[in-house]
């Protein structure tokens, strides 16, 4: 009889539900008619679904939740005031997957957070930035982000990372913005890769200011300025991507404009595998004291230079991990 309690409580045990069937799942609006609401309310882990509609809602996330669609119809969130539209801050473990975002500020922005996942959700119109990570670490996975205002708003930002896990921007489109399609500054190690990013107004692909890269397999289309830029001490690996069509602007001044891969002050990067064809000005720059190891590269059909290259240094390099 001893024995008893303790097999029932091993019983209960075993025949318990894993503990995913008991994730609580919260939609909107049937249980909460707004998002805000339901995020609210929400325990760790929850998932909050959202039904097809409009919500002019700006968000704020600080707990570990998930947002995603309840179904085939779209999510939109269109705020009217200049905030961002989805703030994360404080906190962890956030998923946003297939919603639709319009204007605001940013319309997704990460701060003080890690292991969030912001993933095919379609972020058009943003005052800044469409995608912005600060202080913090998030995986850019798969989202399309177009068409951020004049005069500064670009696709994807992510800066000021330097004390946080690596983020991972992949597999994303993002086209049509004032600035800069993906731009980093100040970040740690950080994965661009596998994006298509088509004729944005300034840079394509920027690496700036101390930031450490690996930039593989992107397709880098009808930019102005530059195709793919390392810039201000940075460093690099730059491999297997397709950098095309690179236009001039009167922006810059005419040795850092049209150029498909520019490294310049005082960077360094590997080059390998690298298709450009059809920059206005050179293929490849390496300016003010940087260092570029060169590996299996093909340049056609540049305006200038194949290769132009100032006091810096340009040496045989081995492949990238892909290509080697």
């Amino acid at each position: 009889m001893l024995l008893a309690r303790p097999l029932a409580i091993f019983l209960a045990l075993a025949l318990s539900p894993p503990a995913s069937a008991l994730t609580v799942v919260i939609s909107v609006p049937e249980d909460y008619e707004t998002i805000g609401e339901a995020i609210a309310a929400a325990p760790a882990g929850a998932i909050i679904e959202i039904g097809a509609g409009t919500y002019a809602e700006s968000l704020v996330i600080n707990a570990p939740v998930s947002l995603r669609p309840a179904g085939s119809g779209e999510a939109l969130l269109a705020p009217e005031i200049d905030e961002p539209v989805i703030t994360v801050i404080d906190t962890e473990a956030v998923t946003i997957e297939g919603l639709s975002i319009i204007g605001g500020e940013y319309g997704i922005f990460v701060s003080r957070s890690q292991d969030v996942t912001i993933r095919d959700n379609i972020v058009s119109g943003s005052r800044l930035v469409g995608i912005k990570v600060r202080l913090g670490a998030a995986d850019i996975l798969d989202n399309t982000v177009f068409h951020a205002q004049p005069p500064y708003g670009m696709g994807i930002h992510v800066t000021n990372t330097t004390q946080w896990p690596p983020s991972r921007v992949i597999g994303n489109l993002v086209f049509g913005n004032t600035r800069s399609g993906i731009y980093t500054n100040m970040t740690g190690m950080i994965e661009v890769m596998d994006n298509i990013v088509a004729d944005n107004g300034q840079h394509g692909i920027a690496i700036t200011e101390m930031s450490h890269a690996d930039v593989f397999g992107n397709m880098v289309v009808d930019n102005a300025l530059t195709g793919i830029q390392l810039l201000d001490m940075s460093i690099a690996h730059i491999c297997d991507n397709i950098v095309s069509d690179t236009r001039g602007s009167s922006e810059a001044p005419q040795i850092r404009q049209g150029n498909g891969i520019i490294v310049d002050y005082h960077s360094e990067a590997t080059l390998s595998g690298n298709s450009i064809q059809g920059s206005a000005q050179h293929g490849i720059s390496i300016l003010f004291g940087s260092t570029v190891y060169l590996h299996k590269n093909t340049i056609e059909d540049s305006g200038g230079r194949p290769i132009f290259m100032d006091e810096s240094e340009a040496l045989e390099g081995r492949g990238c991990a892909t290509d080697e």
